[in-house]
């Protein structure tokens, strides 16, 4: 259980029902798990928090592959199991290589890879080591990517450090049911 309870309908205030009601209707009026769960606590928040998660998610048009790459290489960054383990899958399926997953998930050398990767992954690594990103890494990604996708990029990579704080400092636990070993987290 996260450190705050299950939101319920009678627990908002009244001007932020509207809110509560778009984000949980398909949930069935409540949010039990997930990121959603702690930013329920906030509607109108969550309300435009999500609106910005979905046209990165699912309505930009950068390669779906690049995109999960983007948010395992945060995950590991933040040491955030949970999206680890929600997105773990999700690269697999886009064909980011099991190599490369597992070398990210266990900190250890990384394998070969396509240049749109290793693009990704030193743009990412970078800013989270240093908070900058070097001329040439920036110019690297700039070729690989264009400026409108590397604009995506970085706001999908700030997007999930965003949830990736949620999950952390509330203590979000991983779903019972999970395919990937869990994200070991404390070292590196």
């Amino acid at each position: 259980m996260a450190r705050t309870p299950v939101v319920t309908r009678d627990m908002v205030p009244e001007e932020f029902r509207d809110a509560f009601d778009e984000l949980t209707g398909d949930a069935g009026g409540a949010i039990t798990g997930g990121p959603g769960s702690i930013t329920i606590n906030s509607p109108e928040m969550s309300r435009r928090r999500s609106r910005l998660t979905a046209y990165l998610r699912f309505e930009s048009t950068f390669p779906k592959r690049i995109q999960e790459l983007a948010i395992l290489a945060t995950a590991r960054a933040l040491d955030c199991p949970y999206v680890w383990n929600a997105h773990a899958p999700a690269a697999r399926r886009e064909g980011v290589s099991d190599e490369l997953v597992d070398a990210l998930r266990d900190r250890q050398p990384l394998p070969e890879m396509a240049p749109d990767e290793s693009a990704i992954i030193n743009y990412c690594t970078e800013f989270y080591r240093s908070h900058r990103v070097s001329s040439s890494t920036f110019q690297i990604a700039m070729e690989q990517f264009g400026a409108q996708h590397l604009v995506e990029l970085t706001a999908l990579m700030g997007n999930y450090a965003q949830t990736a704080f949620f999950l952390n400092a509330f203590e979000v636990e991983l779903p019972a049911e999970r395919s990937e070993p869990v994200l070991p987290v404390g070292r590196g």
